[in-house]
């Protein structure tokens, strides 16, 4: 059966695949990977699961299919940006890159990246871990932590196979249960206003990030905050359409769309101080065409 054309889309933006792990989705996300022809596509971070090496690498044909769409997409005309995260911290080494990557057409590694939207609002690009106060100070919590949640996984998934229907999330306990640590760590860690602080210094309009596996995008003084989610608990990505629309997609809740203002006079008014641009602004974020309360929705 042949596959429908893919969609292009000025930038495509995924995180936290984790490949070599056995509970990455690898197979829904080649086939959300194959519906786009992307101008850019930015891997932003944990795309490959370092961790598993030496503990449980599992890595699959459909692993290696996902590495050769994303070579046929570089010599199509992708430009491919991988942002290195706590998982695949290897890549921080530049004897590494250089060996291992220097082949590799159209491919870019670094910390971070600076996007420029079609609306000519910029977007600073970074996994995210390096603002996360456990991976800074704690890493080996991190680490040990790992392989309980990874025992939390594998019970959900054989309780999924049990008593849930097939098409609901098999992780979607683990899921809630993370988010509810996600979310203390970053209120003691303050994650999303170090990582907008850091972004207003490259002086740049909000930030694109991963490593939480919370799928969001949220309005917040005079900034964006946008997280790609994960393809374990959650399978989401973010969209760039040729239209400035950034879209996330959510295989398990409805879909957000942020509508940029196209001109940066009508930025700059929708993040005035006043109560009705901070309406404005909370108006540009929407669920599935319908407008968000608040801001945000996830």
């Amino acid at each position: 059966m042949q596959r429908p054309a893919p969609t292009s889309v000025r930038t495509l933006l995924v995180s936290d695949v984790h490949l070599g792990s056995k509970h990455s989705r690898a197979e829904e996300f080649l086939v959300f990977l194959r519906q786009f022809q992307p101008e850019s596509l930015y891997l932003v971070g944990d795309f490959i699961d370092g961790w598993k090496i030496n503990t449980g690498w599992h890595w699959s044909s459909v692993c290696d299919e996902i590495i050769a769409h994303l070579i046929s997409l570089a010599r199509r005309g992708t430009k491919i940006h991988y942002v290195a995260g706590n998982h695949d911290a290897f890549l921080r080494n530049p004897a590494f890159r250089a060996g291992c990557l220097a082949t590799l057409p159209r491919f870019e590694v670094g910390n971070e990246f600076v996007l420029e939207t079609v609306a000519g609002w910029k977007f600073l690009i970074t996994h995210g871990d390096l603002f996360d106060c456990v991976e800074s100070n704690v890493p080996w919590l991190s680490k040990g932590t790992t392989a309980v949640y990874d025992a939390c996984l594998s019970m959900n998934r054989l309780c999924h196979r049990a008593w849930q229907p097939s098409d609901r999330n098999p992780y979607g306990v683990c899921s809630v249960l993370k988010d509810r640590v996600k979310r203390w760590i970053r209120f003691v860690s303050d994650f999303e206003t170090r990582i907008l602080d850091h972004a207003k210094q490259r002086e740049c309009n909000g930030v694109i990030c991963g490593h939480i596996h919370t799928p969001d995008i949220v309005s917040s003084d005079s900034m964006w905050y946008c997280n790609t989610g994960d393809w374990v608990e959650n399978c989401t990505g973010l969209v760039e359409r040729h239209d400035g629309q950034l879209h996330l997609v959510r295989r398990y809740d409805e879909d957000l769309f942020l509508r940029l203002p196209a001109h940066e006079e009508s930025i700059r008014r929708c993040f005035d101080d006043s109560e009705t641009a901070d309406v404005e602004a909370n108006e540009l974020v929407s669920v599935n065409g319908e407008t968000a309360s608040h801001g945000y929705a996830a």
